[in-house]
């Protein structure tokens, strides 16, 4: 399927992936004077020059079957709180679920000013997450946990970019 004449994409089939979990990173992008956001490509260039990859430790969305995770392993945690996305993605490989971290392959992007780091900071309940989750590796669950990740593949043939599914080098 081909999105423009240049970006195709390639659907591979991996014999290996269980039940699968698609986690990845966001960019934050000031967002002031942003005065020519027309086309998809736009976002992608908006995100490159003036936006930052979100923390390393920061797992920012999630994308599953809703009927394809063990839910019932989650305790009771708010979502956007710190350790939630560490937990459910460290839960997730424990549970045999494939990690696949796309964020090489999608510009996701959070449009930030500079009030929200305050905000968040301020609201209720910063770290109820960890008083109910209690000590766990949260190293064990960063997008670079993930068992694979997406990569773009130039294709010379078709002149095309094709995104594939790689094992992780762990």
């Amino acid at each position: 399927m081909c999105i423009t004449s240049f970006f195709c994409l390639t659907f591979q089939q991996l014999n290996v992936l269980n039940r699968t979990l698609v986690i990845g990173r966001r960019w934050n992008v000031q967002w002031q004077n942003i005065t020519h956001l027309y086309l998809p490509e736009h976002v992608t260039q908006i995100a490159k020059q003036r936006g930052k990859l979100h923390i390393l430790s920061a797992v920012d969305y999630f994308i599953i079957a809703k009927n394809e995770f063990p839910w019932h392993h989650l305790p009771d945690v708010v979502i956007a709180r710190r350790g939630y996305d560490n937990y459910l993605v460290m839960m997730a490989i424990e549970q045999n679920v494939s990690v696949v971290d796309i964020t090489e392959t999608l510009i996701a992007v959070h449009q930030t000013d500079s009030e929200a780091k305050d905000r968040r900071r301020h609201s209720k309940l910063p770290e109820v997450n960890m008083r109910t989750l209690g000590r766990f590796s949260s190293r064990k669950g960063l997008t670079s946990s993930s068992q694979y990740l997406t990569k773009l593949r130039p294709d010379t043939v078709r002149n095309a970019t094709s995104i594939v599914i790689e094992r992780r080098g762990i």
